[in-house]
């Protein structure tokens, strides 16, 4: 039997505007990224996709890597050319203090459970060097509440700002910074979208949608809404 993980994802295609958009958010996480730290340096991404964020890394000078548990889209990234190893995670194909950045983008959530959260990051801090970033974004389950389940039947591990932030201190890093957005809004603009997203979660919508036959509409609606939480975290330099 071939390995069908993931399949349905790796089956999407954006439209013009949303591979626009699905752009301006990886130019975005990326500024972030190197405002705690510079490019050259070694970046291990865990659960590339189809693989947004690799080209723009490597344009700004990272030694870029990734991990993929899905043997399909690991074949699609490995077609232009990138590095990429075909593993589950955790534990993280790396050796010790091998990286500068870790890079997982809504990973952590699809943890099986508190046991495999601690030890993705374990092993994230285990695979970077004294001062490297572990640079991790995850949904906000206290604004997505059910769509968190029902966006991706992967989800297992409820992340919110202050469970990841023990999460993360816990396992040893610093966190030096979080951001709270939908797309690249943040602050006020964010604010005014998250409360646009309570329109298409009101009682009675998802039976409405039904019967409009605009099910896939409303869904792509709400996952333009969709509020993520960056997590900017540091291996101490000791």
């Amino acid at each position: 039997m071939p390995d069908r993980f993931y399949r349905w994802f790796s089956e999407r295609r954006l439209t013009a505007f949303g591979s626009a958009r699905r752009g301006r958010i990886e130019r975005s996480r990326l500024g972030l990224l190197q405002a705690a730290i510079a490019p050259p340096g070694d970046m291990l991404e865990i659960g590339p996709g189809t693989g947004s964020l690799a080209a723009g890394a490597i344009a700004a000078g990272w030694r870029y890597r990734a991990i993929e548990a899905s043997q399909t889209l690991a074949d699609a990234l490995r077609a232009r050319g990138l590095d990429v190893t075909v593993a589950w995670a955790p534990p993280i194909a790396a050796d010790d203090a091998s990286c500068d950045v870790v890079y997982a983008d809504q990973v952590l959530e699809h943890m099986s459970g508190i046991d495999a959260a601690r030890t993705l990051v374990a092993e994230a801090l285990r695979a970077l060097r004294p001062g490297g970033v572990c640079f991790i974004v995850v949904p906000d389950y206290l604004k997505e509440r059910t769509f968190f389940w029902d966006v991706d039947y992967t989800h297992n591990f409820v992340t919110t700002e202050r469970r990841v932030r023990q999460l993360l201190y816990d396992g040893g890093f610093d966190v030096e910074r979080v951001v709270r957005s939908i797309g690249v809004a943040t602050g006020l603009s964010r604010d005014l979208l998250a409360a646009g997203a309570l329109l298409v979660n009101i009682p009675g919508t998802d039976a409405l949608s039904r019967y409009t036959r605009t099910e896939d509409l409303l869904f792509r609606v709400r996952k333009n809404l969709f509020e993520t939480l960056t997590f900017v975290a540091r291996k101490p330099l000791t």
